[in-house]
């Protein structure tokens, strides 16, 4: 699902229904989800509806208990590892103050 052309409710929603999706693949009740996570199940019911956004510590909990937490890990890995000794580094650019000379208006005519 491509959920940049979703809006944000939607988006929540949407991953309200794939973490019910997860738990009933894991084949646990929303109560033995509750138990093991130690978020309630009243918290749980709303995330899954989309009628309330989780905290982040009880999203983690969750997908902690499904086994989905390395996947929520491998968004925030950056593409390319950053090496201060491999950047360039340059001086900043000078600042170009405008000419404080002034040219005489010349006439056609002198």
């Amino acid at each position: 699902m491509r959920f940049t052309l979703l809006p944000d409710d939607q988006v929540q929603r949407e991953l309200g229904k794939q973490i019910d999706y997860k738990r009933r693949e894991h084949q646990l009740s929303i109560e033995e989800l509750a138990q093991k996570s130690g978020v309630s199940i009243s918290t749980i019911n709303r995330m899954i509806d989309g009628s309330s956004s989780p905290s982040l510590l009880n999203f983690i909990k969750i997908l902690r208990v499904l086994g989905e937490l390395d996947r929520m890990g491998l968004l925030l890995e950056p593409n390319d590892t950053f090496r201060p000794s491999e950047s360039k580094i340059t001086a900043p650019k000078k600042r170009i103050f405008k000419s404080k000379k002034t040219t005489p208006i010349t006439w056609g005519d002198e």
